[in-house]
């Protein structure tokens, strides 16, 4: 009998109906873009607590966002307003909005309003501008059933871009649908979101229809002007106490961070680049880091149009600033090629025949290509060790002197860190011709005759200048000369001018590496229609809540 009576129980609360777990069946944004740059948000939640008895809820909203290098910047938000009772508070870098009465209990849905404008969330871009801004955060502690953002854009119902993307944190998912009539974007989600699940929401418009009001970046108290007077005030009292290490760091340098003298100087003219101990000639990107020991994006770019020179890629003027890239023949086991040339094409295009510039992300592939140079550069002896990782050991060395407060340390570590990497005397003697044939190519002195008389002689070491940085000068030099459009360079004219074809040549560094590499603002952040630039929770604003 006992037993029965007990299996009848829980028989009857199995059967009883689950409490309902809380949830917002519907949340709808309502944003204005205003001319001043400013953006006012009606935000209307229908919070379902369920069975549960709760006073509230709290709503959470951030007052800075961050770029691409991790620099933060302001979000000023103002007229906050709800039409319950509400207090605010401020915590590190949010601001928290509890909505309720802490005398009084709750259960069921209830419909919270709230109002706030946020200043500093509008992004500007060369050609566009930008709201990339996390509708629905990605810290709600509850599922969002159904939800809608619908944003006004003044004086345009054209040339409008629009992304979306739901998920967790970084998420790409497109769990939603955009469209936009008359001037206004409205986002709706296809599919409920669960507890710290959000929606991002990116929408482009032409340029001018707003003021540029750029958010001011959250100045870190070491770099302002009472942190800079404390740490000089630490500095001062500690440097008593490390004068010893910075006067090594000198006596280092003497003794072994200067290069040994190298039998050739340098001179005025010289006509090739300098060779490895096998005779191979070396890539723009290895002569110049020779001479300043950095493998950098100029660097790179001299050995990118070196391979294009060689027949591997063609450069594609499509318009103004923009190019493109096209594969010209297969290099995937290429002996003719080094392996951080093979690194840069396969970065660059990949198994793709043709990629835009600007839709390249060579940031990653740089630093790849970078560090294979230094170690080729090693393994031909031209250095004994990495230069980078020599430095690298020197600016740590400098970072620990900086949080110790030791600034002597800092400074002298620093400098005569970025200094430190030494050359073999067989690499001292190769820098030496490197220099030399920067000097010739910088120079407009008319130093041979046969110079101006061969297209192949300018092309061959066009690559070259542009690594040192003198491609405007070396191109005039055959301004006069009747030349042919190189085949490994398409351009939109229709006659050829050296002049003309050295200034597109930068252009494309100038502008596509600065696009390509980062597709950044003038403060840092990255576009939502970037590749890799969108994802759920990368904007501005977000946040989340729960119940109280």
């Amino acid at each position: 009998m006992k037993k029965l009576f007990w299996s009848l129980l829980l028989f009857l609360l199995a059967a009883l109906p689950a409490q309902a777990a809380e949830q917002i069946d519907f949340y709808r944004i309502d944003a204005t873009i205003q001319s001043d740059a400013s953006v006012s948000f009606i935000e209307t939640i229908d919070y379902n607590f369920g069975a549960e008895s709760r006073h509230g809820i709290f709503r959470t909203i951030p007052t800075t966002k961050t770029n691409a290098d991790n620099k933060k910047f302001s979000l000023e938000i103002t007229d906050i307003s709800v039409e319950d009772p509400f207090t605010t508070s401020r915590t590190g870098d949010e601001i928290s909005i509890k909505i309720g009465d802490a005398n009084r209990t709750i259960t069921g849905t209830h419909r919270y309003t709230i109002r706030y404008t946020v200043s500093g969330a509008l992004t500007y871009f060369p050609d566009h501008d930008e709201l990339y801004w996390n509708m629905f955060g990605t810290n709600w502690e509850v599922p969002i059933v159904r939800g809608a953002a619908h944003v006004t854009i003044p004086g345009t119902t054209v040339d409008i871009q629009t992304k979306c993307f739901t998920g967790a944190s970084g998420a790409t998912g497109e769990d939603c649908t955009t469209t936009h009539q008359s001037g206004v974007v409205s986002t709706t989600l296809t599919k409920s979101l669960g507890a710290y699940e959000g929606m991002s929401v990116v929408i482009g418009f032409p340029k001018d229809l707003v003021a540029l009001v750029d958010p001011k970046e959250v100045v870190p108290f070491q770099m302002t002007t009472a942190g800079k007077i404390a740490l000089l005030i630490f500095g001062i009292l500690a440097f008593g106490w490390y004068i010893a290490a910075p006067l090594a760091v000198i006596w280092y340098w003497v003794k072994h961070g200067r290069d040994p003298k190298a039998p050739m100087g340098v001179v005025s003219a010289w006509f090739s680049p300098p060779k490895n101990s096998a005779l191979r000639d070396l890539t723009p990107v290895e002569t110049g880091t020779l001479v300043d020991e950095s493998a950098d994006m100029r660097d790179i770019y001299g050995t990118l149009i070196d391979l294009a020179r060689r027949g591997y890629i063609k450069i594609v003027e499509r318009s103004k600033d923009k190019f493109s890239f096209t594969k010209m023949k297969e290099w995937k086991g290429d002996g003719g090629l080094q392996p951080f040339e093979q690194e840069l094409l396969t970065g660059l295009i990949g198994d793709k025949e043709t990629v835009k510039f600007e839709d390249t992300e060579l940031a990653v592939t740089a630093k790849k290509v970078s560090d294979q140079v230094y170690t080729s550069l090693v393994a031909d002896g031209f250095f004994p060790k990495n230069p980078q990782n020599v430095r690298n050991l020197f600016y740590v060395i400098a970072a620990l002197a900086f949080i110790t407060m030791n600034l002597p340390l800092t400074i002298i570590a620093g400098i005569f860190g970025r200094h430190m990497p030494r050359k073999t005397l067989f690499g001292a003697q190769s820098a030496a011709i490197a220099a030399s044939l920067k000097n010739f190519l910088g120079s407009q002195e008319k130093h041979l005759a046969f110079q101006a008389k061969n297209q192949m002689f300018f092309e061959k070491l066009l690559p070259y200048a542009v690594a040192f940085g003198v491609e405007d000068i070396w191109a005039k030099r055959f301004a006069d000369i009747p030349m042919t459009p190189p085949d490994w360079y398409q351009t939109r004219g229709t006659t050829f001018n050296s002049v003309v074809f050295a200034k597109s040549i930068g252009k494309s560094y100038g502008s596509g590496f600065t696009a390509g590499a980062s597709h950044q603002s003038s403060t840092g952040f990255r576009s939502g229609f970037s590749s890799g630039g969108g994802f759920s929770g990368g904007g501005g604003g977000g946040g989340g809540g729960g119940s109280w």
